[in-house]
């Protein structure tokens, strides 16, 4: 499996035992974002986690166009 598979799958599973808590989802998605930039920010630093929240939010739409390079 997959990184993205594998945070799916518990973004997935948080979200369910929300629904069962009677937890609203979006706080859950909320509480998601605060404590992975946060984790994110104790492992790799504040410049970097700018860099990554800024690339997500950039590309969010995901209707952009990206340019590729070829050799």
């Amino acid at each position: 499996m997959s990184a993205y598979g594998i945070a799916r799958q518990h973004v997935e599973a948080a979200l369910a035992e929300a629904t069962g808590e009677g937890v609203d989802g979006d706080v859950v998605l909320r509480a998601l974002l605060a404590t992975l930039a946060e984790r994110y920010r104790e492992l790799k630093g504040t410049d970097d986690l700018r860099a990554v929240l800024q690339f997500q939010l950039d590309n969010c739409r995901g209707d952009e166009d990206h340019m590729f390079m070829r050799p």
